[in-house]
């Protein structure tokens, strides 16, 4: 089993999902999938295997009522749930949290985004403010921010990380896990690949040896 999940945004033949899965920890379901083949459409796909995780990322930053009415559309699927840090706590966050923990649902909080444009120096010292407030399972942080990774670690160092941006967004397979991620999350380049199982299999070579040779940083899987 590798460190990786797949972010799923666009649907693909059960045959290749199922073999998939038998190298991934989890799988992260986004928004763009749910429109092209509704929320049925989602359940019968993931029917096709056995997820160690399978998290909805909704793209969660409203008041809570909002929020919970989403999250329940997709509960009975759903390990795990991420949400943004930036709406705050109260009316918001507070209620999200509540619902989630009566219903055995997980909370990541997005820490650091993963595209060029996020300004990590500007906001992460009031993101962390509030994800000690909320105390979420884990937190999502840009593979492409490895010095992050790095904080987030220190600062919630019991925490899942899970880092989006590996691969079409330019991180290399294994440099988040060598700065304190958990997981590591690809999409394009094993979905939109000619092969997406020979592909998953060399970018799970790939992180296997930049954990190999990292000195420090991985996270204990334990």
């Amino acid at each position: 089993m590798s460190r990786f999940i797949l972010a799923l945004d666009r649907a693909i033949d059960s045959d290749t999902l199922k073999e998939l899965s038998r190298h991934l920890h989890g799988v992260k379901i986004g928004i763009p999938l749910i429109l092209d083949i509704g929320v049925d459409g989602v359940e019968d796909l993931l029917s096709c295997c056995r997820w160690g995780e399978v998290i909805f990322d909704l793209k969660l930053a409203d008041v809570s009522s909002t929020m919970v009415a989403t999250v329940s559309r997709i509960r009975d699927m759903a390990d795990s749930v991420i949400a943004h840090a930036f709406i705050g706590v109260a009316g918001a966050l507070d209620g999200l949290k509540l619902y989630l923990d009566d219903h055995g649902i997980n909370l990541y909080l997005v820490a650091a985004m993963s595209n060029p444009g996020w300004n990590a120096d500007l906001y992460y010292g009031l993101l962390r403010e509030i994800i000690s407030h909320i105390d979420p399972y884990g937190l999502v942080v840009g593979a492409t921010y490895p010095r992050y990774i790095g904080l987030a670690r220190r600062d919630f160092p019991d925490k899942v990380i899970i880092s989006p941006g590996i691969g079409v967004q330019g991180a290399n397979p294994g440099d988040a896990v060598c700065s304190g991620a958990t997981y590591e999350i690809v999409g394009r380049s094993i979905y939109q690949s000619r092969d997406p199982v020979e592909s998953l299999k060399s970018m799970i070579d790939q992180q296997n040896r930049k954990i190999r040779n990292c000195s420090s940083g991985v996270s204990d899987l334990s």
